[in-house]
């Protein structure tokens, strides 16, 4: 695939440098003449673009070819809160279609006759996941799939009816959402005496989450098959950008009962990474230092963007040499090498400084200022770790945040409560997604909020991934 791909990453760069106004200005200001840019080297040396320095930089029409915009606009709610649309247009849905179609098909077994109900369970307002994965279901609908889709969103009480009145008119059910909310969703129908039933497949995004999230959730699922829960990798910029498979699966897994495979692929990463394959064709990625970096053909084609995941890309003659070299080739069978002949991605956090919680990016930015308004400010130091954690048996998600009292002020009561408020109104005002979550689960969306006196030494919980931001610097991701 070396081969193949960077001569439509060649040619969607021509189409860019010379139809997209935007970019055409962005390699001027970066003294890049289009016209030299020949060969592969020539690509690898281009300047990689992101939201920053190219996206927020220009008039939104200068990044569509021809300054066209595209049918369809959505939007990703950032640091800041302010929203930054995305578009896309029919050749994006038909890329998701294509995605969705191999998911159903060859890793769901589902076949062209069998009626099949996907139940939409990712949130239906401005935000890519749920409207995308429309787009592609009703792409895949249009292909001759007895596919039926029903978009309840975040509203539980509509999943509930779904699948309590109409899921039993199907043979197959495919529930998609974020892990942690289809986790609540499988708890609360257990509850109610709805079964999910070894008929329902699972598809997630937004979240990785650990073998033993999968493993519970199987429960419910009334199997031990791994692959009927399938992890999408994407973005809002680009749409979906890869996805697990069944070999991607298995290695993971297998990764876990090795230490020496589990290090050749995710190099000692102490949160166990996301592997999935993506397709070449559709996209270019390289590794970058320890950033993803693609070019794809998006409704604004983004060439060498960076959207700061911290990954890396492995071949799959690399993957098979791993699995050589551990001893582990033997358990794989040669049909499914054949089958998912892809490259794999290696994504593992993000390196723009985020906690994840309910697939929502908690930036230090938000806690700072609910900690620098007129009633917080003179009983903190600025200073806080925050972190996010499975409980309750891998089944739900908490966001925790210790914060440091000011000199000569002792931890009370009345001092959380007022720290929290300020903390969930500041979420609630700046994070369009974090407003939806608020409403739809309520108490669960509420961080817990943990003081320490000044100076203590307990101020980062040891053992315990999360941001800390100290006065002065740099939030950073510590381990």
């Amino acid at each position: 695939f070396m081969n193949r791909v960077p001569s439509s990453a060649l040619a969607l760069f021509r189409i860019a440098s010379t139809q997209v106004p935007a970019y055409r200005d962005f390699l001027k200001r970066n003294k890049v003449k289009p016209e030299q840019v020949k060969s592969y080297e020539d690509f690898l040396k281009l300047p990689v673009t992101d939201k920053k320095n190219y996206i927020q930089k220009y008039p939104l029409r200068e990044i569509f070819p021809k300054g066209e915009i595209p049918p369809l606009a959505y939007a990703s709610s950032g640091s800041s809160g302010v929203a930054t649309f995305w578009f896309r247009g029919d050749k994006q849905e038909k890329v998701g279609g294509d995605i969705h179609e191999r998911i159903f098909r060859d890793i769901f077994n589902i076949k062209k006759e069998d009626q099949t109900l996907v139940i939409i369970c990712f949130s239906m307002g401005v935000w890519i996941a749920g409207n995308f994965t429309l787009a592609a279901c009703r792409e895949v609908s249009r292909r001759g799939y007895h596919l039926t889709t029903i978009t309840p969103g975040l509203e539980k009480e509509d999943i509930f009816y779904a699948l309590k009145n109409l899921a039993s008119l199907f043979k197959n059910v495919i529930i998609t959402g974020y892990p942690p909310f289809l986790m609540d969703v499988a708890v609360e129908a257990s509850k109610r005496g709805i079964r999910f039933g070894s008929n329902v497949f699972a598809i997630t995004a937004g979240d990785k989450f650990s073998e033993e999230w999968r493993d519970t959730f199987l429960g419910f699922l009334e199997t031990s098959d791994p692959s009927r829960i399938v992890s999408v990798y994407g973005a809002a910029d680009a749409g979906v950008l890869g996805y697990e498979t069944p070999i991607s699966i298995k290695i993971r897994r297998m990764a876990l009962t090795h230490q020496g495979l589990y290090k050749a692929l995710f190099d000692g990463e102490t949160v166990l990474p996301a592997l999935v394959q993506y397709d070449p064709k559709q996209i270019f990625f390289e590794s970058k230092g320890s950033e993803l970096v693609f070019t794809v053909n998006a409704a604004a084609p983004l060439i060498r963007y960076n959207i700061h995941d911290e990954g890396k890309i492995i071949s799959l003659g690399d993957v098979r040499k791993m699995l050589g070299e551990t001893g582990f080739m033997k358990q794989i069978s040669q049909t499914l090498f054949k089958e998912w002949n892809l490259p794999f991605i290696v994504k593992k956090g993000r390196s723009d400084v985020a906690v994840t919680f309910y697939a929502i990016n908690i930036y230090p930015e938000t806690i700072k200022i609910a900690l620098d308004t007129k009633n917080v400010a003179g009983l903190v130091t600025g200073q806080f770790f925050v972190y996010n954690k499975d409980v309750n048996n891998n089944k739900t998600q908490k966001l925790y945040i210790q914060v440091e009292l000011a000199d000569g002020i002792r931890p009370r009561e009345k001092y959380s409560v007022a720290i929290q408020r300020s903390i969930i109104d500041t979420f609630r005002k700046l994070s369009i997604e974090y407003r939806k979550l608020y409403s739809v689960i309520g108490v669960r969306a509420v961080p817990a909020v943990n003081l320490v006196a000044y100076g203590s030494k307990e101020f980062q919980r040891k053992g315990i991934n999360g941001i800390l931001n100290i006065k002065g610097k740099k939030p950073r991701v510590v381990i």
